[in-house]
């Protein structure tokens, strides 16, 4: 496997777990929509499973997102805003549903967003 497809797995994973809590999901809730095994989701999400378009779709339809959505995000890290981006992704990570809310609402009054 190249570097930039391990690369691509690991950021595919952070998203899926991202769009997984956002929902306030476990694994097993997440596997269990998407007919999935919580196991696999738990691989997916370290970057260690590749996952078929088929599961990719499952995915997406769990997470009540467009699988263009779940895929979408830039694979290079090399440019400032998309650090920042990954660096907030991940520290939203292991947050529980009440912080992300917390997290939105600052986020939309620092940005001057209704």
């Amino acid at each position: 496997m190249t570097q930039d497809e391990i690369q691509f797995l690991q950021e595919f994973g952070r998203r899926v777990r991202y769009y997984r809590k956002l929902q306030a999901l476990t694994q097993e809730q997440l596997g269990e929509k998407a007919n999935v095994g919580y196991k696999y989701i738990g691989e997916i999400e370290r970057g260690r499973k590749r996952a078929s378009i088929i599961i990719l779709l499952r995915l997406s339809q769990a997470l009540q997102i467009s699988l263009a959505d779940l895929i979408h995000f830039p694979i290079k890290t090399g440019d400032e805003q998309t650090r920042y981006m990954q660096l907030i992704m991940r520290l939203m990570e292991n947050r529980n549903t009440n912080n992300l809310k917390k997290a939105y609402q600052l986020l939309r009054v620092c940005l001057k967003e209704d």
